[in-house]
């Protein structure tokens, strides 16, 4: 059977948060150009930092953490972000857990938007 979550604010956008097969769990886009107070947040490293509390936070609602995150994709706006990127990576994940990584760049519907994520976590 297939479980899908909603999360606000995604029930605005007609999408599912997550959605869970059997123990794998597939992560919608995630983003982060406000913190938790609507500051704008406007460089690289603050906006992949909020990312992923954002993305951890909402992973809690469903009993996961970074931990279970097998694979991400990161799209950056601008691959001269990459560096500053990686720097935050290193401090949300694990060396021994670190999860597959892809990075792409786009455009974004927002143009605060510098990065966001996408991917895969399991139940493990």
């Amino acid at each position: 059977m297939i479980k899908r979550i909603v999360i606000p604010p995604y029930e605005q956008y007609q999408l599912s948060t997550f959605v869970i097969k059997d123990d794998l769990v597939e992560i919608g886009h995630f983003g982060g150009f406000m913190d938790e107070k609507n500051n704008d947040l406007d460089t690289i490293e603050s906006q992949m930092d909020q990312t992923l509390i954002n993305l951890e936070k909402a992973l809690k609602e469903i009993d996961l953490s970074l931990d279970n995150v097998l694979k991400l994709t990161v799209i950056l706006k601008d691959i001269k972000d990459f560096k500053g990127m990686h720097k935050v990576w290193k401090k949300h994940f694990k060396k021994e857990n670190y999860p597959v990584r892809v990075v792409i760049t786009s455009d974004f519907v927002s143009d605060r938007c510098l990065v966001q994520v996408e991917g895969i976590a399991a139940y493990i």
